[in-house]
């Protein structure tokens, strides 16, 4: 195992560039980059023990460090060697993180190890097609009755982490996976935090423009973050799904609030009770939205029967 107190100082080689094709991680073959980020790029590699795709997760610090001849990470200089080593503590803390939950809709966590100066997480790899994309090229598969389909279980997913005083903090199309039985996966535990812990922490903060609550963008006692925070995410991503455009931005609704009610566009073949639930979930103010997965889901009233819906979604990517 690699010590990262003697990490590499190098300079300015370039970005930081993903694995080719072909290279090994041990047993593990990059496959192909199905994922990057300015903290990490992920892979769909192949497991030449277990003869099977999983998908390895890289710590690849953009604006700190960049990749070697030798496949090996180098920093930027000497001024990013603490920045860098802060991001592998979180990286390390959510392969941690992913191994203590254990649940269907959250990542199957497989093993973690250090390589190349940087570290590696390994989990399966699911099939399937992110809510952005299948929201694109698949819109005639959203109704209500398809929506309630994947979010019980993903609000079941939630609540599991806020039991345990976490918070996810990074919820948006792009980080939920439809697999082809219509299961959702919640990926990314990257910006997942205690619900102790303020904006005064190393964890980075993922901002989306109109999927971020207010709460995010500020720290101060007024605007604690719970469980409310992660509901105004998954509000805003069942309006963009219903609406077809995601809600104004938090930050500017804080001054002046343009955000249309779902109870007053009234969408075709929607129901009110699930309509007011979005538009609870996406108040401005913390204090208006539901506090906890349970109240959210009462105000569906009785949970939804399950619906007939398409029994195959295509996984080309």
């Amino acid at each position: 195992m690699q010590n990262f107190h003697q990490t590499h100082i190098g300079g300015n080689t370039g970005f930081t560039h993903p694995l080719p094709i072909g290279y090994c991680l041990n047993e593990f073959e990059i496959e192909e980059v199905i994922g990057k980020s300015r903290g990490s790029i992920v892979y769909r590699v192949w497991d030449h023990h277990l003869k099977q795709a999983i998908a390895i997760k890289e710590y690849t610090p953009y604006p700190f460090a960049t990749r070697r001849h030798d496949m090996t990470l180098s920093l930027r200089g000497k001024k990013s060697k603490k920045r860098f080593h802060a991001g592998l503590q979180n990286f390390i803390r959510e392969a941690h993180l992913m191994s203590s939950f254990e649940h269907p809709c959250l990542p199957h966590f497989l093993r973690f190890w250090q390589q190349n100066y940087t570290a590696y997480i390994a989990a399966s790899f699911y099939k399937g097609m992110t809510l952005n994309k299948l929201r694109i090229e698949h819109p005639h598969f959203i109704n209500e009755k398809w929506l309630c389909q994947i979010l019980l279980p993903l609000l079941d997913a939630l609540d599991i982490l806020h039991q345990k005083n976490y918070l996810h903090c990074d919820i948006s199309l792009d980080n939920i996976l439809i697999q082809e039985n219509q299961s959702p996966i919640l990926l990314d535990l990257g910006s997942i935090r205690q619900t102790t812990k303020c904006l005064s922490d190393d964890t980075e903060i993922t901002i989306r423009s109109g999927f971020t609550p207010i709460e995010q963008y500020t720290a101060n006692e007024e605007n604690q973050q719970g469980p409310w925070t992660d509901l105004y995410a998954l509000g805003a991503v069942l309006y963009t799904l219903i609406v077809g455009k995601s809600p104004p931005v938090s930050i500017v609704r804080n001054f002046e609030d343009h955000y249309q009610p779902l109870v007053k566009l009234r969408p075709m073949g929607y129901s009110l009770p699930f309509l007011q639930a979005v538009d609870s979930a996406l108040a401005i103010n913390p204090s208006g939205r539901p506090l906890s997965i349970s109240k959210f889901i009462a105000i569906f009233s009785t949970k939804p029967t399950r619906p007939t819906v398409p029994t195959h979604i295509p996984t080309n990517l």
